[in-house]
C-alpha cells in the first residue's frame, strides 16, 4: 500500500498541512523541510491523486498561462482551439488557464505578455509559441531558474533554453521531407523556390528552408533553389511576391510555400495560368489548403497535428504541477503526415 501524507507528516515530524503545502507547492513551508518532506514522499513511493488535489485546491486553483504569436493565421487557430478545449477539460481538476494571444512576431510583446502572466496572474506554469530571441529565451530561463516555474513550448522551440520539453514538428525534418517530394515531382532537376514569411523571430520558418536547402543539395544537385523572402505572413503579400516570381522566373518548377501566406500563393499561380504546371508543396491541414490539393493544384501537403500542439501542452504542465510527474520525453515531435489527394477525403 502507497504511503500516505499522514505517514509522511509523521515521518517528518510536521503537520499533514504542512506536507500538502510542500508536496503541492503552496508556500509557507521553509525550504530543508520541503525538500525533506520530498526526499520521504519519494522513497516512499507518494502518488498523489490528481482527483484528490482537485478537491484540496477547489478555493485555489493553479494557474496555468498560454501565450502563442500569429493566431490570424489558419493553423494557430486550430491550435488555440485544441488549447481551449483542454483548459475547458482540466478546469475540473482545479485548472484554470489564462490566454494572451498576439499577432505579430515583437518579442518585447511577448516578453511583456509573460511578465503580465507571472507578476499579475501568479501563474504555476507557462506554455508558450516561442519567439526566436535572446529577451524571450532569457525570460524563460529566469523563470525556471529563479521561480521554478515549468515553461513548455510548442509549435517553435528555444532548444538551448531551459524549457521542460517541446511539443510541435520537426522543422528541419519537415523541410527535409518537402525536399525529397520535390524531387520526385520535378524529376530532381529546375528551379524551385521556397517562399518564407519573416523568420528573424520565427525558427520554424527558418528550420524548414535550412532542412530543405539539405536535403535538396544531397539528394538533388540539379535543382537550383532560389527562395523568396516575403515581409509578412499574410494573403496579398504572398500573392504579389509569387506573381513577381512567376513574371520574372517563366522556367519555374515549383514553390515549397513555408509561410502561412499559403492563399495568395495559390491564387497567384491561378491568375497566372501556372496550375498543374508549376509543383506546390503546402504546410497545414487547414481547409483551403486541403481543397486546393483535391483540386490538384498543390501536389504534396504537409501535417503537423494541431490537436496534439494544442491539448498536450497543458497535460503535461498539469501532471508536473499537481503530480509532479515529469515529461517522459525531451522533444514531443508531431507526426509529419504526407497528404495527396487520393488520402485526404476523410479530412474535408
Amino acid at each position: 500500500m502507497a504511503i500516505t501524507i499522514n505517514q509522511i507528516a509523521q515521518l517528518c515530524g510536521v503537520s499533514r498541512g504542512t506536507v500538502d503545502r510542500a508536496l503541492h507547492n503552496k508556500g509557507n513551508v521553509r525550504p530543508e523541510i520541503a525538500a525533506r518532506i520530498r526526499e520521504v514522499a519519494a522513497e516512499y513511493g507518494y502518488t498523489p491523486n490528481r482527483a484528490g488535489l482537485a478537491l484540496s485546491r477547489a478555493s485555489h486553483p493553479i494557474k496555468i498561462g498560454v501565450v502563442l504569436h500569429s493566431v490570424q493565421t489558419p493553423f494557430i487557430q486550430l491550435v488555440l482551439d485544441a488549447c481551449r478545449r483542454e483548459a475547458s477539460n482540466l478546469s475540473v481538476f482545479s485548472t484554470d488557464v489564462i490566454f494572451r494571444l498576439s499577432r505579430s512576431l515583437d518579442p518585447l510583446e511577448q516578453v511583456s505578455m509573460i511578465e503580465d502572466l507571472v507578476e499579475q496572474h501568479n501563474i504555476s506554469g507557462l506554455a508558450v509559441m516561442p519567439l526566436h530571441s535572446m529577451l524571450v529565451e532569457n525570460k524563460i530561463n529566469e523563470l525556471v531558474e529563479q521561480r521554478q516555474l515549468p515553461v513548455v513550448t510548442l509549435n517553435t522551440d528555444l532548444p538551448n533554453s531551459r524549457r521542460l520539453c517541446y511539443i510541435g514538428q520537426d522543422n528541419y525534418a519537415a523541410g527535409r521531407t518537402a525536399a525529397e517530394l520535390m524531387r520526385l515531382v520535378t524529376g530532381g532537376k529546375g528551379i524551385i523556390s521556397p517562399i518564407i514569411g519573416p523568420s528573424e523571430y520565427h525558427l520554424a520558418y527558418s528550420e524548414r528552408l535550412a532542412g530543405f536547402q539539405s536535403e535538396i543539395a544531397q539528394i538533388a544537385p540539379d535543382i537550383h533553389v532560389q527562395p523568396t523572402h516575403i515581409a509578412e505572413d499574410e494573403n496579398e503579400c504572398a500573392r504579389q511576391a509569387t506573381l513577381a516570381l512567376l513574371r520574372g522566373c517563366p522556367d519555374l518548377s515549383g514553390i515549397y510555400a513555408i509561410t502561412p501566406g499559403y492563399e495568395g500563393v495559390c491564387r497567384a499561380i491561378l491568375e497566372t495560368g501556372n496550375a498543374h504546371r508549376v509543383h506546390l508543396i503546402l504546410h497545414d491541414e487547414i481547409p483551403a489548403n486541403l481543397r486546393h490539393v483535391r483540386d490538384g493544384l498543390a501536389d504534396f501537403l504537409l501535417g503537423q497535428d494541431a490537436e496534439m500542439q494544442g491539448s498536450l501542452p497543458l497535460t503535461l504542465l498539469c501532471d508536473y504541477i499537481q503530480l509532479r510527474r515529469r515529461p517522459k520525453k525531451n522533444n514531443y515531435f508531431t507526426d509529419i503526415r504526407i497528404l495527396l489527394r487520393h488520402n485526404i477525403a476523410s479530412l474535408m
